[in-house]
């Protein structure tokens, strides 16, 4: 898509894809930058010729690529992160009607974006100051991706990430966890049978253990006993010692903010600082903030059990800005 040729579209692709490698390879600097502008500069100017499945294809990649670059060495001081996924999902609604080619690259590239936009709701749950970011109306199924995502599932990536999305939808919706006690204990059953056979790798058990860890706990425990709550936990500290790095990191603050011991302590910080090690790793730093700041709160809390939801709102609160668990 960069490469295929010297439209603006072509560009935007090319220069947010050498913008998100100069990051990646050299860190905040202001080449980095200049390219992130050429590719803002070079989507404005594509934006007013006629866009067809290619060009919106590259306008998607492009804006991707630019949100890759925001969160790459986030610490809580630009959200143009979520801005970038809102234009790509804004281009996606707008090109519905565009007969996209159903193959590996078109699938990648919209999983990639949907991961990114159903962790944001997330972000977006917790996150109270959302005064300061522009939401529009949205519903169970109505979201700016389902046309497409619809024909991504049933992969058990998106199956569970799409059932994660409704789950923030109805929490969301309702401040009261007893109103929304069926569609997510519903919702729980069918996270618990999607299959993950498809892939031995254990990110996927994962994302699978800490969503319904933190649906029960959203909930006050209302969708199944606390044993079992417990042993998805344990479980998950146990694939935590036998993994190098964790990058995804939705699961490493879901699961981390569990840990109760020192010794679980020591394995969250002891896996960050792995994960941090990595080459390709983006930025920890507010997942390890945040997840240091619950357990501060924990400790003085001593034997009172805090509200959970009560709790995870005033920490993703603390960011200044719309924090993001990529």
């Amino acid at each position: 898509m960069a490469l295929i040729n010297n439209s603006p579209s072509s560009t935007a692709v090319l220069r947010g894809l050498l913008a998100l490698a100069s990051i990646h390879r050299y860190g905040l600097q202001p080449q980095g930058f200049e390219l992130k502008i050429s590719a803002i500069k070079a989507l404005g100017e594509a934006s007013h010729s006629a866009i067809g499945p290619a060009e919106a294809l590259q306008h998607v990649a492009a804006g991707i690529l630019l949100c890759s670059f925001e969160i790459h060495k986030a610490s809580c001081t630009s959200s143009q992160w979520w801005c970038f996924v809102t234009g790509v999902r804004q281009v996606l609604n707008a090109s519905c009607w565009l007969p996209f080619r159903q193959d590996g690259t078109f699938t990648a590239l919209l999983d990639w974006v949907f991961y990114h936009e159903t962790l944001g709701r997330f972000s977006l749950l917790h996150w109270r100051p959302t005064l300061h970011v522009e939401e529009e109306p949205q519903s169970a199924v109505d979201s700016g991706l389902c046309i497409f995502v619809d024909k991504l599932i049933p992969s058990s990536s998106n199956a569970l990430l799409w059932l994660f999305k409704q789950g923030c939808f109805h929490l969301a919706t309702s401040t009261d966890p007893t109103e929304c006690i069926e569609p997510l204990r519903a919702l729980a059953r069918e996270i618990q049978d999607t299959t993950l056979l498809d892939s031995p790798d254990p990110t996927l058990e994962l994302f699978q253990l800490s969503i319904l860890v933190y649906l029960n706990r959203m909930t006050n425990s209302a969708l199944e006993p606390n044993l079992t709550t417990q042993a998805r936990i344990t479980r998950a500290f146990t694939i935590f010692t036998t993994l190098k790095s964790c990058p995804r990191q939705l699961p490493l603050f879901i699961i981390g903010c569990e840990a109760r011991t020192d010794e679980e302590r020591c394995i969250i910080l002891e896996l960050i600082d792995r994960t941090e090690a990595a080459a390709s790793s983006r930025s920890t730093f507010i997942v390890k903030a945040l997840t240091k700041a619950v357990w501060v709160q924990d400790d003085l809390a001593g034997e009172r059990e805090l509200d959970y939801r009560e709790k995870m709102d005033a920490i993703v609160s603390v960011c200044s800005l719309l924090p993001t668990f990529v």
